[in-house]
């Protein structure tokens, strides 16, 4: 029993730094997706929308159940990529119901989806540095 009291903590660790590269991969993977998809023209639809928000949540439910680290670098850049990642999504939600103002987006998204990028970036490297 007292060996696993030691080990806990190890493992609490390793799955935070690997379940936070994963949320990090998913959201890259959706972001990607739905650039391309505007950058072809494409309007997304609201279950579209749905599918980008979705893994954005369950990002949220692990920083909520990490807030203990909110002292790291990683998680405070982690949490800085989910509201960069969320300006991206809520850009294409607010913009997708209309022709003139998804033309009038799309041409932001590209700069949305960089400052996005940059801050995941951000905090793969603070998560390394960890």
């Amino acid at each position: 029993m007292g060996l696993l009291l030691l080990l806990a903590p190890a493992c609490l660790w390793r799955s935070y730094a690997g379940v936070m590269q994963v949320h990090l991969d998913v959201l890259a993977d959706m972001a990607e997706k739905a650039l391309y998809n505007a950058e072809s023209g494409r309007r997304p639809s609201s279950n579209e929308v749905t599918e980008l928000t979705y893994p954005l949540q369950r990002a949220r439910q692990f920083a909520h159940s990490f807030r203990s680290y909110a002292a790291r670098e990683s998680y405070r850049r982690f949490v800085a990529a989910l509201d960069q990642y969320q300006a991206f999504t809520d850009a294409i939600d607010a913009a997708r119901g209309d022709d003139a103002r998804w033309a009038a987006e799309r041409g932001q998204l590209a700069a949305r989806y960089a400052a996005w990028s940059t801050a995941a970036s951000q905090a793969r490297a603070a998560l390394a540095e960890e």
